[in-house]
């Protein structure tokens, strides 16, 4: 289950829409289903170093989910399918993101309550919730 939030900046008309939570593929599950998948539901190097760990490792899972973060710097948001691999109790891998824009690491931001940030297309801050489009999904 999760939430979709829709942003627009006020400026440029730029939308988009943030997901956070499981459902669809992103989902948690033993290492072992994810690859009877057959196929790369995260980035590539998240993908090689599930592998890698599989290899290394047996009863691994993977605890997934849609994630919003923002950029300390920029103030941009971004929606990343975040990614932990446990062995037992144990993180054995967790994902990390950079901004693409100055390459500064993301920090995980409360989506619930942010309000405004700065539009990734005008970088003005004013880039808003549209609070008449927020969808719940399962």
């Amino acid at each position: 289950m999760g939430h979709a939030y829709a942003y627009r900046c006020n400026v440029c008309g730029y939308e988009e829409l943030f997901n956070q939570g499981h459902g669809f593929s992103i989902h948690s599950q033993r290492v072992e289903e994810y690859l009877l998948l057959n196929k790369k539901l995260f980035h590539y190097k998240t993908h090689n170093k599930i592998l890698q760990l599989a290899n290394d490792f047996k009863d691994l899972w993977i605890k997934a989910g849609f994630q919003v973060y923002m950029c300390p710097k920029c103030k941009i948001l971004f929606d990343k399918a975040e990614i932990e691999v446990y062995n037992d109790d144990k993180i054995m891998h967790k994902s990390r993101f950079r901004c693409s824009n100055c390459r500064s690491r993301l920090k995980l931001t409360n989506i619930h309550r942010l309000y405004k940030a700065a539009c990734p297309v005008c970088k003005k801050n004013t880039f808003k919730r549209d609070k008449e489009h927020h969808d719940i999904w399962n």
